[in-house]
């Protein structure tokens, strides 16, 4: 995933749609329990506090500069604090190269969360995929939980290898365009062995006619994200309107899986894009 630096200055109004996944079948109870939304909210602090309050029981990442930063901000500490007051559980995001940045950096970095803003766990980005990396990912896990019931979430951007589920609580098994996402090869037939509230998707350059082909698509994750941004910034937009979205509160909704219905124009969401690249490779 793309890091971002956060600046206060906003940008220009473009449209997003925010999703949460889930299988379509009313007769699946496990399917239909809370399955919130998992949001990069890479904003400013003053903007945090509007997307928790429109998820609620959703998952979001924040991300002060590509990192904690090498001091504290007041700002998100107070945006952090408030968000959770809502009851959004809210990740700190961590670059981790791969699997080949320094751990004691990686370490240092959550650390720093912990302490500094007082998150509920950790956004691993940039993680492999690969079995050789495990070791290194399990260490990190273990660090992050080592100072109580903290979540993990790891991104490779891709389906890893299984044994990766057992070391995170969400795993991102896709992030990309929605024209990458359409064209994907087929997930392996394990993956549907794994509870749909593990499984998260980041889906970027979404336009309204790729909403029904999305929906259609991610019967198998529980976090789903979607926005008509593009590289080479596309999570720096966030919803500045999401009152009339039930399906945000993520639990106890019975028409999220129809919040794609923002996307194809039904219901009107504004945003602002608040940040400029800051170092990162494209998905």
């Amino acid at each position: 995933m793309i890091r971002w630096l956060a600046l206060p200055a906003a940008a220009g109004l473009i449209a997003a749609v925010l999703l949460t996944g889930g299988r379509r079948d009313d007769d699946d109870a496990a399917a239909r329990t809370c399955r919130g939304a998992l949001i990069p909210a890479y904003v400013p602090p003053d903007e945090v506090l509007g997307v928790a309050r429109a998820i609620r029981s959703g998952v979001l990442v924040v991300n002060p500069a590509s990192g904690p930063g090498s001091t504290p901000h007041e700002g998100y500490a107070r945006a952090v604090r408030a968000a959770r007051g809502v009851g959004t559980r809210v990740l700190g995001y961590v670059p981790t190269a791969y699997g080949t940045r320094d751990p004691a950096e990686v370490e240092a970095d959550i650390d720093r969360y912990a302490s500094w803003y007082g998150t509920d766990g950790i956004f691993l980005d940039e993680a492999a995929s690969g079995a050789d990396a495990l070791p290194y990912y399990r260490a990190l896990a273990a660090h992050v939980r080592a100072a109580g019931d903290r979540m993990v979430v790891l991104n490779p951007g891709v389906v890893p290898d299984r044994r990766y589920f057992g070391v995170a609580d969400v795993v991102v098994t896709f992030e990309g365009s929605a024209a990458a996402f359409a064209a994907r090869e087929r997930d392996p037939s394990w993956l549907a062995g794994v509870p749909v509230d593990r499984i998260a998707l980041l889906i970027y350059a979404a336009a309204p006619h790729d909403a029904d082909a999305i929906r259609a698509a991610a019967p198998r994750a529980g976090h789903v994200y979607a926005t008509p941004g593009r590289l080479p910034h596309p999570w720096g937009t966030v919803p500045d309107a999401l009152g009339g979205h039930a399906a945000l509160d993520g639990c106890g909704s019975p028409d999220r899986t129809d919040s794609l219905a923002a996307l194809q124009g039904r219901s009107a969401a504004k945003t602002r894009l608040s940040h400029v690249p800051a170092r990162g490779r494209p998905s």
